[in-house]
C-alpha cells in the first residue's frame, strides 16, 4: 500500500527546515571559530544558535547537551552545531541513538506462550 507519498515518519523535516538548520549551524560554527578569543561573545552566539535550531527543528532535546559542550572551553573547536544539525536534519535523530522513525519493525522473538503451547480439549 505504498503510494510513494512521504509520511511524517519517513521524512521528519521538510527541505526548507533542513537547509535552514544546516545554514544556521554552519554560520554559528564559523562565527564561533572567529571569536574564540572572546568567550562571552561565543556563549551569546551559542544561545542564539540553540534557540534558532529549537525553533527550526521542532525543539529536539539533543540540542541541550550540544549547548553545554559548546560552552566548555576548548570544545568549541569541533563543529558540534553542524554535526548535530546535519544528523537531525537528514536522519531525524542522531545516528546510533535508537531506532529511526519509519524503520521496519524488528522480527518477533519466539517466546513460549499460550499461542505456542498445543491446546488439548478436556476429555468428555
Amino acid at each position: 500500500m505504498d503510494d510513494g507519498a512521504k509520511t511524517p515518519l519517513s521524512m521528519p523535516y521538510s527541505w526548507p527546515q533542513r537547509i535552514a538548520a544546516i545554514a544556521i549551524a554552519i554560520v554559528s560554527d564559523i562565527v564561533n571559530a572567529i571569536f574564540t578569543w572572546a568567550p562571552p561573545i561565543v556563549i551569546g552566539i551559542d544561545v542564539v544558535t540553540a534557540v534558532l535550531l529549537w525553533v527550526v527543528l521542532g525543539r529536539p532535546m539533543v540540542l541541550l547537551p550540544v549547548f553545554i559542550a559548546e560552552a566548555l572551553p576548548g570544545v568549541g573547536i569541533v563543529p558540534f552545531w553542524t554535526l548535530v544539525a546535519g544528523g537531525l536534519a537528514f536522519f531525524g535523530r542522531i545516528p546510533g541513538r535508537g531506532r529511526m522513525d519509519g524503520a521496519p519493525p524488528l522480527p518477533p522473538q519466539e517466546q513460549p506462550g499460550p499461542a505456542s503451547i498445543p491446546r488439548r480439549d478436556p476429555p468428555r
